[in-house]
């Protein structure tokens, strides 16, 4: 993987679990399903309940004695499901369901926050080559221009051929400025990205090592993935959910229409004292009742039909989504394959490129040293070099995107062991 080969990429990926915002915002998904779970889960326990309150009234009436009742009234009452045909407890775990779906959101984000990672950081490593690429043609346009300028002097060269090294240098430096503006900003969005403060341009390589390929690893990888490793991705996992939600979603659709029973027991205490200016009374009274009830809906309206047919077909359509899922992953993976076997190739024909001209650089200065060559042609060379040192490069970052992205589908990327259990399989 690209952070076996940059020791600076790997503590990255560790603290996008925690700082990254598209990890924040997935972790508060997980907590407001976590909410949602317990609140589906209430109904299943009994429901309690106080009050009391003191009222005092006064009553006068005309050409009689005032009177004045006052007192304390208290009462609790306690009230459970006792037999619902399981609705409740699968509406329970439909919130159960939710939640581990988002969890598991949790580690899908990841998963691709990962891979766009790795991508944008060996993107970095190519926009500082370009960088050192365009800042070394600057340095030979400028080089050429005074040379250019001590001819124009000396009566050698005309006023139309120092504009045109003029020109050159102008465009030299534009693409300079361009350059070094474009790395500045791929910077500060691979910072936001990550979700750290500030990074290091100089732990940023100017080089991305060449990768070590294993064609019996990935032909191993892609038989795991054709056997039994397709059932346990992401997206598989999550249209299983989707199925056992609906079948549940039947199960509470189908009782509707059937009766329902609940007990429910309750105690209430008032204590009045009566006065009417001639008299004093005080009164005591206690209740208590206990009850068991039912409650039955016979025609809805066939609203209940209708929610039986919305569930059954919510589950059939995840399950033909799983199966051509699962045929396309399969297609999909194997295509990767041969894209792999395709970027070796390649990456193998930019190698050799980039070995001829270092070759070529190497003998110029052996030139140079015996007098046979000049700096500018070295420094020619050199810029050969490095505009060939950028297409290895990129096939090389071509090969390292191929083979995460091959890895991360088959879902054994090495990154997950980042994230915490909870969101795990």
């Amino acid at each position: 993987m690209p952070e076996d080969y940059l020791p600076s990429l790997k503590p990255l990926l560790k603290e996008a679990v925690e700082r990254s915002p598209n990890t924040i915002i997935a972790s508060i998904s997980v907590a407001a399903a976590e909410a949602a779970r317990i609140e589906n889960a209430a109904a299943l326990y009994p429901g309690v309940s106080l009050s009391s309150s003191y009222q005092e009234t006064t009553e006068t009436v005309s050409q009689g004695m005032p009177s004045r009742v006052h007192g304390l009234y208290y009462s609790g009452g306690i009230t459970q499901p006792l037999f619902q045909w399981e609705a409740l407890k699968n509406q329970a775990e439909i919130g159960k369901l939710s939640e581990k779906v988002a969890e598991r959101n949790f580690e899908e984000t990841y998963r691709l926050l990962a891979q766009t990672i790795r991508e944008q950081y060996i993107q970095l490593i190519g926009k500082k080559v370009l960088l050192r690429n365009a800042q070394f043609n600057l340095k030979l346009s400028k080089d050429a221009l005074d040379a250019q300028n001590a001819r124009f002097e000396a009566g050698a060269s005309s006023q139309a051929e120092l504009g045109a090294f003029r020109i050159a240098n102008e465009q030299a430096q534009l693409d300079a400025d361009r350059s070094k503006d474009d790395f500045e900003y791929a910077i500060r969005l691979f910072t936001r990205l990550v979700g750290v403060d500030s990074l290091d341009e100089s732990t940023i390589p100017l080089v991305l090592p060449h990768p070590e390929f294993s064609g019996p690893l990935a032909d191993a990888i892609v038989v795991g993935f054709v056997g039994d490793g397709v059932e346990s991705t992401f997206q598989s996992e999550m249209y299983k959910m989707y199925v056992k939600e609906g079948a549940l979603n039947y199960s509470i659709a189908k009782v509707r229409l059937l009766p329902k029973f609940s007990a429910n027991a309750s105690f209430s205490y008032s204590n009045q004292t009566s006065t009417n200016g001639v008299s004093i009374s005080q009164v005591g009274v206690q209740s208590e009742s206990y009850a068991v009830s039912a409650n039955w809906s016979i025609f809805d309206g066939f609203a209940t039909r209708g929610a039986k047919l919305a569930a059954l077909a919510s589950k059939r359509q995840y399950e033909q989504q799983e199966k051509a899922y699962v045929d396309t992953a399969i297609d999909q993976i194997s295509d990767m394959r041969h894209q792999l076997g395709f970027s070796i190739r390649a990456m193998s024909i930019a190698e050799v490129h980039y070995n001829l001209f270092e070759a070529e650089v190497k003998r110029l200065n052996q030139d140079q040293t015996l007098g046979y060559a000049s700096q500018a042609s070295i420094d020619s060379g050199l810029l050969t070099l490095y505009s060939t040192d950028y297409q290895r490069h990129f096939a090389r970052s071509d090969y390292y995107d191929r083979w995460t992205e091959f890895v991360s589908l088959a879902g054994i990327d090495p990154a997950l062991a980042n994230v915490s259990s909870r969101y795990g399989h």
